[in-house]
């Protein structure tokens, strides 16, 4: 008898038809965002794909091929080749991302918005995604947000040894470091920031966007995690999740990413968010 591997992911029928219409509801909340469809192979490139690529194979050239393991990344490569594109740009995805470890295969729908630094395109961002969980009934959402600048700006004070223990919320290890400890405990409501902000008053500038935010997003539950940093490296600015009680982990998250158009050889910002289509399936 042939048993199907525990890493393929594989949809029975009911799960399929839920996905088509996730698809569908994406296609209605994101009909002002362009729709894009790229490419599941790549060629590797080390200084995006890090050092554990999903490599599946070669090119004539030696080149190694790779499945796509990040739509943000990707979207990056396609749109910095592209001239004259007209700013801002909004653009959303559908499709597959793929892991060498665990699920081998996964989903997400995503949406990007490039060329405006604004407070308004992060809350336009957030609005959007909040809409589209909403439209997938997910009704009690609760938005966290923080900002990567901060917790940067304080690795670079004491040591970026402690970003791991940062990802991991290891109080026993940043215990030892007074304000990597505050860091942690800054979660919370608005009284958070406030004071967080009186006794760290270099970050008042961050404090103040993180709240011009939140002040903006009428009818969302919005509480502030000033230690999150999210997995990619790339994030430069305000960064959040999305969570649903009867889901034990985010089920949709993102940030503002300037850095990465730059280092592709394009000035360009952008904001954008994915919604882990896998995790909607287990409620």
């Amino acid at each position: 008898m042939k048993v199907i591997p525990p890493q393929e992911r594989f949809f029975n029928f009911e799960d399929s038809e839920r996905l088509k219409g996730l698809f569908l509801k994406a296609c209605e909340v994101f009909k002002d965002y362009r729709f894009i469809v790229l490419p599941s192979l790549e060629v590797y490139d080390r200084e995006f794909y890090g050092e554990n690529p999903f490599v599946v194979g070669s090119l004539q050239d030696d080149s190694l091929l790779c499945l796509r393991r990040d739509w943000t990344v990707s979207i990056a490569r396609f749109l910095s080749l592209q001239r004259n594109m007209s700013l801002p740009l909004r653009v959303f995805y559908w499709g597959n991302v793929f892991s060498p470890g665990g699920n081998l295969e996964s989903y997400q729908v995503g949406v990007e918005l490039l060329g405006d630094p604004s407070v308004e395109a992060e809350v336009e961002v957030l609005k959007s995604i909040a809409e589209y969980l909403r439209a997938c009934g997910f009704q009690d959402l609760t938005l966290s947000l923080g900002h990567v600048a901060i917790v940067e700006e304080l690795l670079l004070r004491y040591g970026h040894e402690y970003r791991q223990a940062i990802l991991q919320k290891n109080f026993s290890t940043l215990s030892s470091v007074e304000p990597l400890k505050d860091l942690l405990l800054a979660y919370g409501g608005f009284d958070v920031l406030q004071s967080f902000e009186r006794k760290y008053p270099e970050f008042s500038a961050y404090c103040q966007r993180l709240r011009e935010v939140a002040e903006r997003l009428e009818g969302i539950r919005v509480l502030f995690d000033l230690s999150e940093i999210r997995p990619k490296d790339y994030y430069t600015g305000l960064v959040f999740e999305f969570f649903h009680p009867k889901v034990g982990q985010p089920i949709a998250g993102g940030g503002r990413y300037d850095g990465l158009y730059k280092s592709l050889g394009k000035d360009l910002c952008a904001f954008g968010g994915a919604v882990y289509l896998d995790l909607l399936l287990e409620v």
